[in-house]
């Protein structure tokens, strides 16, 4: 069962990525450039983009995608929780802006936009999870991740490359918006599609953040006065007791919606690499809707444990949603 996943998720990337690179053709790009020698790579960054665009624009996409985030991923060899913390943002970061550089010019101000949502994202989510672990005061992160080492660090490489070919299916939408950008012909409505997108990315990119730090600055606030724990109430989370993963699920869904007119209406896709490009996104999809609901229900049966006699939080839990605000 745990083996399969990683397995079929292997597969879906190597098919994909021929599907990539046989759609070329029809999408009238020129034939991806041959792999350059280190040294070559070493003269400038004019090469080093060149080298990068042809890969993002090929078969090699999603591989290389999966390459970025493995290599983010390193971080698990400190921590093993750092793979869906740190290293989640700094995939994400690494992804969006391999997409900025490797966007052609002129370039396509709604890929523009989305390749940086996509590394703002990240962005903000490494520096947000850096600094409550490190520097947020009387917060000890150190001892609350230290017990989650529980496989031994060499055995951690295939939580490693599964995780980083999930984010890379995640972030696919992006790398099929840079492939199909400009969306030669396609229609007013079609670009309005990609560009509602963008702006339900953004909401949730400022929703989450804002949803953080309002949970973060009462915590702080609680241990600086010596006060007991307790559940935070306010702010964005007066109507959705999980807001932070709302704005999380917000933000994919926009993502996902940005790069859906490269999946359902570029010019000259066969119809194959169409649903293999629909599967791959719609995996990175369902897994951050799983992944989410799944700690949903984790942390409200934990509040229930540690909160359920007091009249406050059944009171709290009357007037609100798990998720969707209540109001």
């Amino acid at each position: 069962g745990d083996r399969m996943l990683p397995r079929s998720l292997l597969l879906l990337s190597l098919a994909s990525a021929d599907a990539f690179a046989a759609a070329r053709p029809h999408l009238g790009l020129p034939p991806r450039p041959a792999a350059r020698p280190v040294h070559v790579l070493r003269g400038g960054g004019g090469a080093l983009q060149a080298s990068l665009a042809g890969a993002l624009a090929g078969g090699m996409a999603l591989p290389t995608a999966t390459g970025i985030a493995a290599a983010c991923g390193t971080l698990c060899y400190i921590r093993q929780a750092y793979i869906f913390s740190l290293s989640y943002g700094l995939s994400m970061l690494g992804i969006g802006g391999a997409v900025l550089l490797a966007a052609p010019a002129p370039r396509s101000p709604l890929l523009a936009a989305h390749a940086g949502l996509v590394a703002a994202y990240g962005a903000r989510l490494f520096a947000f999870l850096l600094w409550r672990q490190k520097f947020q005061p009387a917060y000890d992160g150190e001892a609350r991740l230290k017990p989650l080492d529980k496989t031994p660090r060499l055995q951690r490489t295939p939580i490693l490359l599964s995780t980083a070919l999930f984010y890379s299916l995640l972030a696919s939408p992006l790398l099929f918006h840079l492939q199909a950008a400009p969306l030669a012909g396609a229609s007013a409505a079609v670009a309005g599609v990609s560009a509602a997108g963008a702006a339900v990315a953004a909401a949730g990119l400022v929703y989450e953040a804002v949803a953080d730090q309002q949970k973060s600055r009462f915590k702080m606030a609680l241990r600086a006065g010596g006060a007991k724990d307790r559940l935070y109430m306010g702010g964005l989370y007066a109507q959705s007791r999980h807001a932070n993963y709302l704005g999380e699920l917000v933000f994919w869904t926009g993502s996902f919606l940005a790069g859906a007119p490269s999946i359902a209406a570029a010019a000259g896709l066969p119809l194959w690499a169409r649903a293999l490009r629909l599967v791959a996104a719609s995996l990175g999809l369902a897994g951050i809707f799983f992944i989410m609901t799944s700690a949903t229900k984790r942390l409200e049966g934990k509040q229930r444990e540690k909160y359920g006699a007091e009249a406050e939080y059944a009171e709290y839990r009357a007037s609100t949603n798990a998720l969707l605000p209540k109001f």
